[in-house]
């Protein structure tokens, strides 16, 4: 028998031969693909890569891929920084000069200087030494974060503007201050302006004039930027995330005239001045605002032709705002999450809408909206308290609302979609009472709403119960649902309603009914019944409990019509009538 200890040393011999054979499949790849794996690499892996052979050690030399990270944030030894400042300088020289000695191609260049010292400040003059080697070579790709001080700021040399080369260019100043020379970027298509501070007020027309390429553009944590008016002919894609646009004594505008832009992108700016955005692009056809805030009365106009899909998401608008969007080719457009102060008015015409989403939006306290300034117009759209959203969509088909507000149900919302067909409703009651009743092409409402405040007695929640406000809105809301022919709703409301009115609701077209109801079946037996008296043509009856009554032995039993009293509920033949629990 063979021993083990002899078994263990033919199994390790041949562990070893194998990785002999595997571990350097890696030196046998061609150059180019080699070179393809470098550029996922960051600078300290590719450092530390070239240690491995003198191969290596040669290809991430001659790399087209250059990356150079530098730390001097970290560490108190101010002579070891300074070495560690002279060795860096040293060896990035050394580097790129054996490049332009050699002729070979660059693809990407990566410079990331991280100091806020100022004795170890890279300065501009290095950083452009560098670039310039880069653009002799042929490169595609600059990649450059610097500290720069904000009073001197920082310039490209020419080269970089004159390079047919490069392709794109991202750049991180820290926050220094940024400026274009008198050149433009001919041949750039992506540009990526990061944690910069831009003083031109002809910033974004700039940009349109000199970067006659340019495919996308992303600013990224912008400082400074007064008014911003793009007419690029070539710009498909921009986004802006984290920028502020300053006050200002005059209008700020927000104008984009892009023929070619496809998707637009607006995330955590601030808006602090008097804005006017206007957006008119023939190709826009996915249009984000998100985690925005717009101090001052706010107007939108969006006239995009091929515009599909439009969401306002997170955003907090501390005055009176307009969304006048006309796009024929709108197939969906979400509101949801965002905060007003002041009235929203949102008009969307489109022979394409099929779905409107409102969700979990709120109202500031009138003390937030108070502190800030007057708008200077006024939006005129009919009488009504000045604190609530009106909503109007000529071709609208489905409507999803979704209120979280625990007090909503004290600011009216307003809704004008003639062509309404399904309704969707759920979370908290809303001011119901100048919706209008012109719902008359509803066909399917699936409501469920109920307000979530809670109260420490039961005295106090009858209070609540017994308001006239929500009692008029419940009675309200409840007409403009009287088309439909397909209802599923739960009992709050016609519970509300029942409160102070002895006459039904008739509901002349509907067919079927869901009755989801909120408490012991039982105990709403009068209202179910009083809420049937008004639906003659009734075909179909499910009611869902959510809590079963202790006088329902069986929780999936069928009951009898006379179970509803047959003094106030004689439907038609032929009608189906079951309970179940939820």
């Amino acid at each position: 028998m063979e021993s083990p200890f002899k078994s263990m040393a033919m199994s390790s011999d041949q562990d070893t031969r194998i990785l002999a054979c595997t571990h350097d499949r890696l030196s046998g790849l061609p150059d180019q693909v080699i070179y393809h794996i470098f550029s996922f690499l960051g600078a300290n892996d590719t450092a530390r890569l070239g240690l491995v052979s003198k191969r290596f050690k040669k290809l991430c030399s001659s790399s087209p891929y250059l990356n150079f990270v530098a730390d001097f944030d970290s560490g108190s030894d101010h002579s070891c920084l300074r070495t560690r400042y002279t060795d860096f300088c040293s060896y990035v020289d050394k580097v790129l000069r054996s490049r332009e000695k050699t002729g070979e191609g660059l693809i990407r260049l990566l410079v990331h200087w991280f100091c806020k010292l100022r004795r170890f400040d890279i300065g501009g003059s290095v950083v452009n030494s560098w670039v310039t080697v880069a653009t002799k070579c042929g490169v595609e790709e600059l990649d450059m974060l610097v500290h720069v001080d904000s009073l001197r700021g920082y310039s490209f040399p020419d080269c970089v503007y004159k390079c047919e080369s490069l392709r794109a260019l991202k750049l991180n100043l820290q926050m220094g201050r940024f400026s274009f020379q008198i050149l433009g970027f001919d041949w750039l298509k992506d540009l990526w302006l990061d944690s910069v501070t831009i003083g031109d007020k002809y910033f974004g027309q700039r940009i349109s004039d000199r970067c006659k390429c340019l495919k996308r553009l992303t600013l990224e944590n912008v400082d400074g930027i007064s008014d911003l008016t793009m007419t690029s002919s070539s710009l498909e894609e921009l986004e802006i995330t984290d920028c502020r646009f300053p006050n200002s004594f005059f209008d700020g505008k927000f104008n984009i005239s892009c023929s070619s832009l496809k998707v637009l992108t607006i995330s955590r700016c601030q808006f602090k001045a008097l804005w006017h955005v206007n957006l008119n692009c023939q190709s826009l056809e996915n249009l984000t605002v998100q985690d925005s805030e717009f101090g001052r009365f706010f107007v939108c106009k969006i006239d995009c032709e091929s515009l599909e899909t439009l969401e306002v998401c997170g955003s907090n608008f501390l005055e009176a705002c307009q969304l006048l969007v006309d796009c024929p080719s709108l197939i969906h457009a979400m509101i949801s999450s965002c905060r007003f102060a002041n009235v929203c008015f949102l008009n969307i015409k489109s022979s394409s809408l099929g779905g409107l989403t409102l969700s979990e939006c709120k109202f500031s306290s009138p003390e937030i909206g108070s502190q800030y300034s007057k708008p200077k117009k006024e939006i005129k759209v009919g009488a009504g308290p000045c604190r609530r959203i009106i909503m109007k969509a000529e071709n609208l088909e489905a409507l999803n609302v979704s209120s979280s507000d625990a007090y909503s149900y004290e600011f009216p919302l307003s809704i004008s979609a003639p062509k309404l067909k399904d309704l969707w409703w759920t979370g908290d009651p809303v001011d119901f009472s100048y919706l209008n009743q012109g719902m008359v092409s509803l066909l399917n409402a699936r409501i469920h709403i109920k307000p979530t405040c809670r109260h420490r007695s039961e005295e106090s929640d009858r209070r609540c119960k017994h308001s006239k406000s929500l009692i008029y809105c419940a009675a309200k809301f409840l007409q403009c649902l009287s088309e439909a022919r397909f209802l599923s709703i739960n009992t709050w409301p016609i519970e509300i309603f029942f409160m102070q009115n002895d006459s039904p609701i008739v509901f002349k077209k509907l067919q079927n009914l869901v009755l989801l109801t909120d408490g012991s079946f039982a105990d709403q037996i009068p209202t179910i019944a009083s809420f049937l008296r008004g639906l003659p043509n009734l075909r179909r009856l499910i009611i869902r409990c959510e809590q079963i009554s202790h006088e329902l032995s069986d929780p999936n039993a069928s009951l009898t019509e006379s179970t509803l009293n047959p003094c106030l509920f004689s439907p038609r033949q032929n009608t189906h009538f079951s309970c179940s629990s939820l």
